[in-house]
């Protein structure tokens, strides 16, 4: 009889205890929906009611979601085994608080850095003077207003434990989180599947958020064809890719009294090496007479790529916004607005989806099916129209190096006879290095390319580091008059400047790259804080940290044409 009598009273504590949790869970999924609104300020903002409408329920049904996780992975159990009311109310206050700390702390991150909480980023939140923009002080009140909240809300709720105990509405509010949970995720799947991209964009909004992806599934069921969703990933980029700000602002410049025409001559997988006597001697004269960058390389690890870095001034992270939003390139736009005549050229046909959709978008393109056919075209094209300016591309197909160096002489004495050398800019480079399989996408023998620029006979060998972001600022600071800061427009720099990198910048849609003047890489991935480091001879390294003011420094760049 006393047994069951003893029995009782710690029935009836547990029942507390678990009804106490049930709660104070719900308290602080209103603290971290309060502390989470600071996405709304930081994340790049839908443009549309759905995409606004979606970005409301992913935040009550993520974070509610989260919290009762965390209730019933820790809270719950602890409810079992301590026994002791205070002691128990205490240890939850205790992890509550380190949680909501947590996503205050990544809310901070993410208005800096654009990034969640890893590893990585902790070992930068730790180190004030690697992110001073992070005043750590200045969190201290934030800290302890979220500390007082949680022992507030602890003694309220078990001394009104009864009051609570009797409530019905706390069931409605529970439905209302677990609807907005469900409807996050079967939102996510119609968008991903149908490519509508307010929704699709948010997927990193939050941290810890997974949302499900319906393409697979529809893929097994026969209600989709994977190679028809492949094709349209491929021709308008990823749906998930972030809103671009770019340019930050509208390109000034001034007026050109003497017009230069333009050619940019595109040679598939040559590399340096093969720039020889031997191979390639009509190249090599004219790599004599031009300005030639040793250290010159693309920022990205494909060939569309590579078409974003000339044209664009970003990285290959930038391909997939690009194409979704059909964005124009400023050289293009600049061309246009001092009237200049149009030769564009492919013997590959123009098959890149970023040639047709966004940088030659509504321009006439002239796609032959070989090399020397393009030639001859473009032969024909200069006759009608070099008394005007001109901008000219030419995009020739892989070939032997003996037969390409015959081509682009071709191209050079057509240039000579019509004397049009005197008033134009050559570049000479490729989209890709060797197109060769290897662990590492960019590995120097892919991403080291090619760039002679010849710039009215000027001759001058550049051993410093370049790349495909720098052309785009080049051209526009000293042919076209634009008076912009370089940094409104592209990643790169102006190389008849003063060269100033220490390293140079690439990247993917998932990896950021940080190349250095010896060849070693650093490689990291931001979304789930993985590194990689690569040693001058193109070996992986392990066992390597990061300089986290490398780390900062490259993410910082990275992120910075992202539309928050």
């Amino acid at each position: 009889m006393f047994k069951l009598f003893q029995q009782r009273p710690e029935a009836e504590a547990l029942s507390q205890r678990i009804t106490w949790g049930h709660w104070f869970s719900f308290f602080n999924i209103g603290i971290a929906l309060f502390i989470a609104s600071r996405y709304a300020f930081n994340a790049d903002w839908p443009n549309t009611l759905l995409g606004k409408l979606y970005f409301f329920i992913s935040l009550f049904g993520h974070f509610s979601f989260i919290v009762f996780a965390v209730y019933l992975l820790l809270l719950f159990p602890l409810s079992f085994i301590i026994r002791n009311q205070l002691a128990f109310r205490v240890t939850s206050v205790i992890i509550a608080t380190i949680g909501m700390v947590i996503l205050l702390i990544d809310t901070e991150i993410f208005k800096t850095l654009y990034l969640h909480l890893s590893p990585l980023v902790w070992k930068i939140f730790i180190r004030p003077k690697e992110l001073t923009s992070l005043i750590h002080w200045q969190m201290i009140i934030p800290i302890l207003a979220i500390l007082m909240a949680e022992i507030i809300s602890s003694y309220w709720i078990w001394h009104k434990l009864r009051r609570f105990a009797r409530q019905r509405w706390g069931k409605f509010v529970a439905l209302f989180f677990i609807c907005c949970f469900t409807a996050t995720h079967l939102f996510y799947a119609w968008a991903d599947i149908t490519f509508y991209r307010p929704i699709t964009a948010q997927k990193s909004n939050y941290p810890l958020s997974y949302p499900m992806t319906a393409k697979t599934f529809f893929e097994k069921h026969g209600l989709a064809n994977h190679s028809v969703l492949e094709q349209q990933i491929k021709e308008h980029g990823r749906p998930e890719a972030f809103y671009l700000d770019y340019p930050k602002k509208i390109l000034n410049a001034d007026k050109i009294e003497e017009k230069t025409n333009v050619i940019i001559v595109n040679i598939s997988n040559l590399s340096n090496k093969a720039i020889s006597l031997e191979k390639m001697p009509n190249l090599v004269d004219i790599r004599l007479n031009s300005l030639n960058f040793t250290q010159h390389y693309i920022a990205g690890d494909s060939a569309m790529a590579s078409i974003v870095n000339l044209f664009y001034g970003l990285t290959g992270q930038y391909v997939d916004s690009i194409l979704n939003e059909q964005k124009s390139s400023p050289l293009i736009d600049i061309l246009k607005q001092n009237q200049y005549k149009f030769g564009l050229f492919s013997a590959k046909g123009f098959k890149a989806p970023i040639y047709h959709r966004s940088l030659f978008n509504q321009l006439k393109l002239h796609t032959p099916h070989s090399n020397k056919q393009m030639i001859i075209q473009w032969k024909k094209w200069i006759e009608n129209y070099h008394t005007a300016p001109f901008f000219n591309y030419l995009d020739l197909k892989v070939a032997k190096e003996q037969i390409l160096d015959k081509q682009i002489a071709q191209i050079w004495s057509t240039l000579t006879e019509q004397k049009l050398l005197q008033n134009t800019v050559v570049i000479i480079t490729s989209d890709l290095g060797k197109n060769i399989e290897t662990k590492n996408s960019f590995d120097k023998l892919r991403t080291q390319v090619p760039m002679i620029m010849y710039w009215k006979g000027q001759t001058e060998f550049y051993e410093q580091l370049s790349s495909h972001l720098d052309i785009l600022p080049t051209l526009l600071n000293n042919l076209f008059g634009v008076t912009n800061s370089t940094k409104d427009y592209s990643q790169g720099i102006d190389l008849i400047n003063e060269n100033n990198h220490k390293w140079l910048l690439s990247a993917n849609s998932k990896w950021r790259v940080a190349i250095m003047p010896d060849g070693k890489q650093y490689q990291i991935q931001p979304s789930k804080g993985r590194f990689k480091y690569f040693d001058m001879t193109g070996k992986q390294q392990n066992n390597v940290d990061i300089p986290l003011n490398l780390f900062l420094q490259l993410t910082l760049d990275s992120n910075y044409f992202m539309e928050k």
